[in-house]
C-alpha cells in the first residue's frame, strides 16, 4: 500500500504512552496493548499465565514509529506497559466489562474506511502493520471496556469531589514561580540523582537562614537559563507549559513558600511560588479533563494492585534501569 495510507493507520491504531489513550478512552475509544498471540512464537512476558511476545511488541514499534536503533531502548518500557495493560484486561474480565460486538465492529470499520479512502486495500494495510482482524478487534477491547468500567465507577458525585480537590489545577489558575536546577538525565545513575538533592537540600536551609537570597541561588547554582532573572520561569497554568512534576509542586504551593528538593525528566528542582492568580472554569467547563485525569489515576492504582498478587514472568533478561524500578 502506499506510505501514505500505512501513515494514516497507524495514527488511527497508535496512542503514545498508556496515560495518553487511557485518559481518552474516558471520552472516546482508544487503544489498547494486548494484541492476540499467535502459536509458536517467541514469548517475552507471561502475565497470570498469559503471553506477551515479540510479534506483540514488534507491533508496538510499527504503531509507535519507533526507529530500529531505538528499539532495544524502548523495549523494557514497552513491555510493562504491556504487562500493565494485561493486568487491566484481566481486572475487567474478573469484573464481567466487556466491549459489545457492535462497539468493536463499528471501530475496525473505522480503520477499514480509513484505508479505503487513501485507497488502500484494508486488510493488506493492518497486515504491514502486523494485524490481523481479530488482533486488531483485541487492540480496542480494553480502551471501550474500560470506559463501561469509568461509567459505573465514576459517579457524578465523585467527580465533583475530585474537581473540586484538585480545582486550580482545571479552573485555569495560573502561578509564578521561580527555580534552582540541576540538570540530569534518566540515564544519571541514582547516586547522582541523590546527590543533586543533597545539595539542593543544603542550598535550601542557606536560603531559609537568609544567608543567600533564592534569586541570589538561582544565579550562582542553576544549570537553566532562567538563572540569569534569578530563577524566574514566568506564568503557567497547571498543564501545557511546564513539567508535570514541576506543576504539581509549584501548584501545592503557597505564594512565598519554598519546595523541597524534587524530581522531574530534566532534574533536579527547588521552586519557590512567587504568585498566584485564580481561575475561574467550573466543572462543567472542563468536565472531560477531569475525568480524564481521574481515569489516568485509576487506571495507576488499579495496576498497583494488581501487581501486588499478579504472577509476573519475564523470559527475556531485563535491563538494570528496569530491574531497579521495581
Amino acid at each position: 500500500m502506499c506510505k501514505n495510507a500505512l501513515s494514516v493507520l497507524i495514527v488511527l491504531i497508535a496512542g503514545g504512552a498508556f496515560p495518553v489513550w487511557a485518559a481518552q478512552a474516558a471520552k472516546k475509544p482508544a487503544k489498547s496493548k494486548t494484541p492476540a498471540t499467535a502459536k509458536n512464537e517467541t514469548v517475552l512476558v507471561t502475565v497470570n499465565g498469559k503471553n506477551i511476545t515479540e510479534t506483540d511488541l514488534n507491533r508496538m514499534f510499527m504503531t509507535r514509529r519507533v526507529r530500529e536503533d531505538q528499539r532495544e531502548k524502548a523495549r523494557d518500557p514497552f513491555l510493562e506497559e504491556m504487562v500493565d495493560a494485561k493486568l487491566i484486561q484481566q481486572f475487567l474480565e474478573s469484573r464481567d466489562t466487556r466491549a459489545s460486538k457492535q462497539e468493536l465492529d463499528a471501530q475496525v470499520n473505522r480503520i477499514r474506511d480509513a484505508a479505503k479512502q487513501r485507497n488502500a486495500d484494508p486488510d493488506k494495510a493492518l497486515a504491514e502493520l502486523g494485524y490481523t482482524p481479530e488482533s486488531l478487534r483485541q487492540e480496542f477491547a480494553i480502551p471501550l471496556a474500560w470506559k463501561h468500567h469509568l461509567d459505573r465507577a465514576v459517579t457524578a458525585a465523585s467527580l465533583k469531589a475530585y474537581f473540586d480537590e484538585h480545582r486550580a489545577e482545571f479552573d485555569g489558575t495560573k502561578v509564578k514561580a521561580s527555580h534552582i536546577i540541576f540538570r540530569l538525565h534518566a540515564s544519571d545513575d541514582e547516586q547522582a540523582w541523590k546527590d543533586a538533592e543533597a545539595k539542593l537540600a543544603d542550598i535550601r536551609k542557606q536560603i531559609v537562614k537568609k544567608e543567600i537570597s533564592f534569586y541570589e541561588a538561582a544565579h550562582e547554582y542553576s544549570q537553566a537559563p532562567s538563572k540569569e532573572e534569578g530563577g524566574d520561569v514566568g506564568e503557567f497554568p497547571f498543564v501545557g507549559k511546564m513539567p508535570e512534576q514541576f506543576s504539581r509542586e509549584a501548584f501545592r504551593l503557597k505564594v512565598g513558600e519554598m519546595s523541597q528538593p524534587f524530581r522531574s525528566k530534566f532534574g533536579v528542582h527547588l521552586c519557590v511560588v512567587t504568585g498566584r492568580k485564580p481561575g475561574d472554569l467550573s466543572l462543567e467547563d472542563v468536565r472531560d479533563e477531569v475525568l480524564a485525569r481521574l481515569s489516568q489515576e485509576m487506571w495507576k492504582q488499579t495496576v498497583a494492585d494488581m501487581r501486588k498478587t499478579a504472577k509476573i514472568e519475564w523470559k527475556v533478561e531485563r535491563t538494570a534501569s528496569a530491574v531497579k524500578s521495581d
